[in-house]
């Protein structure tokens, strides 16, 4: 058993328990926490589901339940002996022996993952590519240039370049004005803007063109119409305004214009038309273009603001109000006709769809027609000679009937070949099928028996490293010849041991055999003779007495038979139990007794603490 006891220490270690070897020698030398955390190292391993705690706990009720459901996960692993949760915390050497060699033969082994597909070029480029796609979808992201500074930096990664972003600069702009818009240049200034002028790259620098150019649009939207710096609704109104009569002096500027161009002096000016209307898009780039949409503004507003200073608020606002409120109907009449030209367009080509497929089922009609007319133009054609036609078109039919008896006759003649190749085709492609139907059984099973080799040399490999391991753990001053010195002790013993065996059952059937011949001979003895007294009992007195004291003897005999019978049984009945005895001894009742008395002191005390605490 010590050598048993050495391996199952040695699984157990593997397991995670921290067992020290030099000084536990055998599984009884295993204290109870030691046994528990072994016991559950190796149901987890064997099922890891199993959520089990690998110490024992200090009070004494969380003991007994932790014990119980670890002997209940044992038993649902499949021991078949008798387990409880008497048999961790009070354990003897023999059943925790037990218990462990079922465990650590129940624990799985490693297996080789087989794959069914071939190892041709192919597959291997295939399963190459789905790593190398998984440990590409294991990594973090990277963007592209921090992807190829870290490649740059690759011989020497370090933690601040294991990323790639060392040479990102920090997001800070300058101050920068951009130049004015080159129509607003003055003739003196040109040639310095046209030739002369530094780029943005050459006056911010590279690394902080972006954030200048961002925070520059930023300061100018914040300072223009489009986006003002405040909300509140007077410039709200204020701007809105401006925009109103800037886009209705453009108008009226376009309309002197044209009216120039067309010959006219007519010096006034008229109202506006609406088919002279602002389109969208030219008000949408009067909206973006802030800057020359603010200046035409305060030049068309100047003159009537100087001509009118003396004029109060209210008549300025109202006669703005004025001309929103033309603007607006000027604004509705357009859309009510931009709808109502949609809504004829839309019934126009509802109508042009209509027309269209009116034409194409005449001219349908008009082809039938006209193919209706050539054959009847071809029979009236006909009907001058009617019987010459109709003796000609009898020929002809006779001429096609013998051309189709003829053409049978020829594709039954090529038929017939045709169908017997394709039957002789037929049954070979059935032989074919039949033929790979076993080729792909056997190759089925080929593949089996290649995976349970691979599994069986995948296990003989692990078996062949925990030897190894086991190898280079021993000692390397024992000498072999002491294992091969002790390996013929123990088969001498055994063959020792089997003679002495074969010995003792050769005596036992031995004296067996010669009780039941001495029994036989008994047994005939006493009945020749009390035959033979029965018969001279008769007629002599003697005879009588001899048989009275013949049958005394035998029944004497029979008694003491069965005496030296139950004298046998009782002396094996004693051994019996004073192997039992032994075994008790082993299982240290005595001290489990003890440790049971201290347990119940213990739960005596928690109850008497919990009654306290409850009172």
């Amino acid at each position: 058993m010590e050598e048993v006891d050495k391996i199952l220490i040695l699984s157990l270690n593997h397991l995670g328990c921290e067992i020290d070897e030099n000084e536990v020698s055998s599984v009884g030398g295993l204290d109870v926490n030691g046994v528990v955390g072994g016991v559950v190292r190796c149901v987890k391993a064997i099922n890891p589901d199993c959520d089990l705690p690998s110490s024992l706990p200090h009070n004494m009720a969380q003991r007994f339940r932790v014990a119980a459901a670890v002997a209940q996960a044992v038993k649902d692993v499949g021991y078949p002996g008798d387990v409880g949760y008497q048999s961790l915390l009070y354990p003897n050497e023999t059943d925790i022996r037990k218990i462990f060699m079922f465990l650590i033969e129940k624990l799985p082994k490693d297996t080789a993952v087989v794959s069914d597909e071939p190892l041709n070029r192919a597959s291997l480029v295939h399963r190459e590519a789905k790593r190398k796609v998984s440990e590409a979808l294991g990594r973090p992201w990277l963007p592209a240039h921090c992807c190829r500074v870290l490649r740059s930096h690759a011989s020497h990664p370090s933690p601040v370049t294991h990323y790639g972003t060392h040479h990102i600069q920090p997001f800070s702009s300058a101050h920068f004005k951009f130049p004015p818009h080159p129509a607003n240049v003055p003739p003196e200034s040109r040639e310095y803007y046209e030739h002369h002028l530094r780029r943005v790259t050459s006056v911010v620098g590279v690394s902080r063109m972006i954030a200048t150019l961002l925070n520059t649009h930023a300061a100018q939207l914040q300072t223009s119409t489009v986006l003002p710096p405040t909300t509140t609704k007077e410039s709200e109104e204020r701007i809105q305004l401006e925009t109103i009569y800037s886009i209705s002096s453009d108008m009226r500027a376009e309309e002197k214009v044209e009216r120039k161009t067309e010959g006219t002096t007519e010096t006034s000016i008229a109202p506006q038309p609406s088919h002279l209307a602002l389109s969208p898009f030219l008000a949408a780039t009067q909206m973006v273009d802030v800057k020359e949409s603010d200046k035409t503004a305060m030049e068309a507003s100047s003159a009537p603001v100087q001509s009118e200073k003396k004029t109060t608020e209210e008549e300025v606002r109202a006669r703005r109000e004025e001309q929103i409120t033309a603007l607006q109907n000027d604004i509705d009449t357009i859309s009510k006709k931009i709808s109502e030209c949609t809504e004829g367009i839309k019934e126009t080509e509802s109508t042009l769809v209509k027309m269209s497929e009116q034409i194409e089922q005449e001219e349908q009609q008009r082809q039938q027609q006209v193919a209706d007319l050539k054959v009847k133009q071809k029979t009236s054609s006909l009907l001058p000679e009617s019987q010459a036609n109709l003796q000609r078109l009898k020929a002809g039919q006779k001429n096609s009937e013998e051309k189709m008896v003829r053409l049978q006759r020829q594709w039954e003649e090529h038929r017939r070949p045709l169908s017997e190749h394709l039957t002789q085709l037929s049954l070979q492609l059935n032989n074919g099928k039949t033929k790979k139907e076993e080729s792909v059984t056997e190759l089925s099973l080929l593949r089996d028996k290649m995976r349970a080799m691979v599994q069986d040399a995948a296990r003989k490999e692990t078996a062949l490293a925990q030897l190894k391991a086991q190898v280079e753990r021993m000692n390397k001053d024992i000498n072999r010849s002491v294992y091969t010195k002790r390996i013929a002790d123990i088969s001498a013993k055994v063959r020792k041991q089997k003679r002495e065996i074969e010995r003792v059952l050769s005596d036992t059937r031995s004296i067996q055999k010669e009780i039941n011949n001495l029994s036989g001979k008994l047994e005939r003895t006493f009945t020749v003779v009390e035959g033979t007294a029965y018969k001279e009992a008769g007629s002599k007195e003697k005879v009588r007495a001899v048989y009275r004291a013949v049958a005394g003897v035998h029944e004497g005999c029979s008694q003491l038979v069965d005496i030296i019978r139950e004298t046998g049984a009782i002396q094996r009945e004693i051994a019996d139990l004073r192997e039992q005895v032994d075994l008790e001894k082993s299982k240290k009742v005595e001290e489990t007794l003890e440790q049971l008395k201290v347990d119940l002191i213990q739960v005596k005390k928690e109850n008497a603490l919990l009654k306290e605490q409850l009172l």
